[in-house]
């Protein structure tokens, strides 16, 4: 996992819990309930996945890639196909096509 995913997973995953902390913290007391303090709140929550977001897209600005060398791929000799040797049809391979050609055949009686 490279740096800017952990960090967009730290983000993600802190902001609503920096949330829930400041909630707890107004309604217990801990922490006043004022504008500047939700401004505060709300900055770190939105501004937590907006950092991530911008951690993951400007990570492979600087990194160097490697270049590779064009791979040639040559077609192989092809040997003419052999014809495909008929299989002895059985009575009961005849009986059993004949079944499952039910559908799409009209009855044949013999």
């Amino acid at each position: 996992m490279t740096s800017a995913r952990a960090l967009s997973l730290l983000a993600a995953l802190a902001a609503p819990v920096f949330l829930v902390a400041a909630a707890a913290g107004w309604l217990y007391g801990v922490w006043p309930a004022t504008p500047v303090t939700f401004t505060i709140a709300a900055l770190v929550v939105c501004g937590g996945p907006i950092l991530a977001i911008y951690h993951v897209s400007t990570e492979d600005q600087h990194e160097r890639v490697e270049e590779l060398e064009p791979t040639v791929v040559l077609a192989a000799p092809t040997a003419a196909p052999t014809p495909p040797v008929p299989l002895p049809v059985t009575p009961k391979a005849a009986a059993a096509r004949a079944l499952m050609d039910w559908r799409d055949k009209p009855l044949q009686r013999t």
